[in-house]
């Protein structure tokens, strides 16, 4: 069986970083479409079924986030599953033991930091929040595979300020490198497409290189901002290259070429491996451009106007990456064509997710055709 068969997109199931009433007492906001009316399944991936020749046995294997009404992902921990085979529910011989399984997820998160000089000017200032919450959030998930998963985490962060985009000189400096991003001065200007684009390029230059990806492997982007871009229209390529000093090493400091949020968005859109969630903070952010580019990489604009509520807006995008869970079942079921349910109860309400699937031979298979999620 090859890696791309094993790729069964799915992840160990993880801790969550902080409970549910703590994250609906901060306030903050999803949007990225109209409220759910009640909990919904987000599959991450479609689901597979796999044979096992020696055994006899199909398992099947689906990845997936719980979502409540808000669209806030849910503790899987706070949930109850229920399995069902043709209608008829399964028993516990049928549940696998997810944590011993062989089968591993990888994740490379990248980070885009606004380090422009309005972060400083919210009361309480966000500047230094920021990068607080940016490290709590590397090492929250690193914390998380070290624990549950055998897979590998790999972040990379980057920041803008003024007419440079900033980047770490060396791929072993460490997370906390971060707190060393340096205080800017009045004047520093946005250049948030332009540091974004250079991000997404490099992801997909790291994806690339690698043809063993498969769909347990996953990329995501966090892009945290308090304005709008109002600098990125600006050729800087011919700024002089400076670095600063930093934890391990130093940030590499380079001024991008032009970019508009439409070749942005085109970016993302030819990347559709890669994941981008933004947090922006503030009531005068242009929540149509960051919607937008939330939307083109098929993940979550989170917004709130409250600087000191800084480290839950990272929580809250944390959660996409520790709160997925992988389920399933592994049967002896004879060949033939089956119907698999599952059912999650969450806070009274019922998400579910149905698809046919082939079981007992080597053709095993889900017929993506009929997954349907709700």
């Amino acid at each position: 069986m090859n890696r791309r068969q094993e790729g069964a997109g799915f992840w160990k199931l993880a801790l969550a970083l902080v409970n549910l009433a703590s994250m609906a007492a901060c306030g903050s906001s999803l949007n990225d479409g109209a409220p759910l009316a009640k909990a919904h399944i987000e599959l991450q991936s479609n689901p597979v079924a796999l044979y096992d020749a020696a055994s006899g046995k199909t398992t099947v294997v689906l990845e997936f986030l719980v979502r409540d009404g808000s669209g806030r992902s849910v503790d899987p921990a706070t949930t109850k599953l229920q399995r069902f085979v043709d209608d008829q529910a399964t028993d516990v011989e049928s549940v696998p033991n997810f944590q011993d399984t062989k089968l591993a997820s990888s994740l490379r998160l990248g980070l885009v930091l606004d380090a422009s000089y309005s972060m400083t000017t919210w009361q309480p200032p966000a500047f230094q929040p920021m990068k607080q919450a940016a490290l709590d959030t590397q090492t929250s998930i690193r914390a998380q595979f070290s624990t549950w998963n055998s897979g590998t985490f790999t972040s990379f962060a980057s920041w803008f300020q003024d007419q440079y985009v900033c980047v770490p000189s060396s791929a072993s400096m460490p997370d906390s490198a971060v707190l060393d991003i340096p205080t800017p001065k009045p004047g520093d200007a946005t250049k948030l497409y332009a540091a974004t684009a250079q991000m997404v390029d490099r992801m997909k230059q790291m994806y690339d290189a690698n043809p063993g990806w498969s769909s347990s492997d996953h990329f995501a982007l966090v892009v945290f901002t308090d304005g709008w871009d109002n600098y990125s229209w600006h050729d800087d390529t011919a700024a002089v290259a400076t670095s600063f000093l930093a934890t391990g090493g130093s940030f590499s400091c380079a001024g991008p070429g032009p970019m508009a949020l439409a070749d942005l968005i085109a970016k993302l859109q030819a990347f559709p491996q890669l994941k981008v969630h933004v947090i922006g903070l503030g009531n005068a952010i242009h929540t149509s451009e960051l919607s937008a580019v939330a939307a083109a990489g098929r993940g979550r604009f989170v917004s709130n106007p409250d600087s000191g509520q800084v480290s839950s807006l990272f929580q809250e995008i944390t959660r996409e990456f520790t709160t997925v869970r992988r389920d399933g079942i592994t049967m002896p079921l004879p060949p033939g064509d089956y119907e698999y349910l599952e059912q999650v109860s969450v806070g009274g309400a019922t998400a579910s997710v149905r698809f046919r699937f082939h079981a007992g031979d080597a053709s095993a298979a889900v017929n993506a055709a009929s997954i349907v999620a709700q």
